[in-house]
């Protein structure tokens, strides 16, 4: 069944897996770490129990969405990350160097599979998970003292990737009725999109001899409706905070 929104857009309902509050996941952490107080101390801990809490609330999903990456090396050290993360205070220094630095590489790496991967099904697991692996390593580098910027900065580049790559397919629909005298009375424009998983969204608008009767047509809203459930949709939510950080 389709759920109808204003202005001419209908989109279809959400999946029950879209539990997972994949944006949310990267903007808490960062939003802590990259705080007036300088994200130490109490924003520290308030940032990693942000990312242990949604770890332990969708262990299995997550790692079920590692597991179907394709890449073996991005599996590994991303299930690595995941596994290892709830033991980070009771790790020595040197444990905690070795597993942030190796947050760090798997983050990096992440977004290298990402950039050459073609089939959008392996691209959309990664994107998923994007925003995970790289607050594990935020996480991890600001509790050896170094700063983040760096890592944010690869985030909104890996996020800004998402959109780019899997943006839908697109098709414009224009109708027009005429009277008996062959006078134009109405006219309607209908845009679709389709994400690569088969989700879409429409919106139209009308025109009455020539006159808008409609809200505007939105073809941006269109096609980030269709691509809600797909990893573009996170990346779509979560970009214009992680900016904001940024500046």
């Amino acid at each position: 069944m389709a759920v109808v929104l204003s202005a001419g857009v209908t989109v279809r309902p959400a999946p029950a897996s879209a539990a997972i509050p994949w944006a949310n996941i990267a903007v808490a952490v960062a939003s802590y770490l990259f705080s007036n107080s300088g994200g130490g101390g109490g924003d520290l801990e308030r940032a990693k129990r942000e990312i242990l809490a949604a770890v332990d609330a969708s262990r299995q999903e997550i790692l079920n969405h590692i597991d179907a990456i394709a890449s073996a090396d991005v599996r590994a050290c991303a299930r690595a990350a995941t596994t290892l993360l709830p033991q980070i205070d009771l790790m020595d220094e040197f444990t905690l160097s070795v597993f942030a630095l190796n947050a760090v590489d798997c983050a990096t790496l992440s977004t290298a599979y990402f950039d050459t991967v073609r089939d959008p099904v392996s691209a959309d697991r990664i994107g998923m998970l994007m925003g995970e692996i790289f607050s594990i390593a935020m996480v991890g580098f600001v509790k050896l003292g170094f700063p983040p910027d760096d890592l944010l900065a690869q985030l909104i580049q890996g996020y800004e990737a998402v959109v780019a790559k899997l943006v839908p397919t697109c098709d414009e629909n224009i109708i027009r009725e005429y009277d008996t005298y062959g006078r134009l009375v109405t006219t309607e424009i209908q845009y679709t999109c389709v994400a690569y998983n088969g989700d879409s969204a429409f919106g139209y608008e009308m025109y009455y001899r020539n006159r808008l009767v409609t809200p505007p047509l939105d073809r941006a809203r269109v096609s980030a409706d269709a691509t809600r459930n797909t990893s573009r949709g996170v990346a779509m939510n979560a970009l214009p905070q992680l900016r904001a950080l940024r500046t």
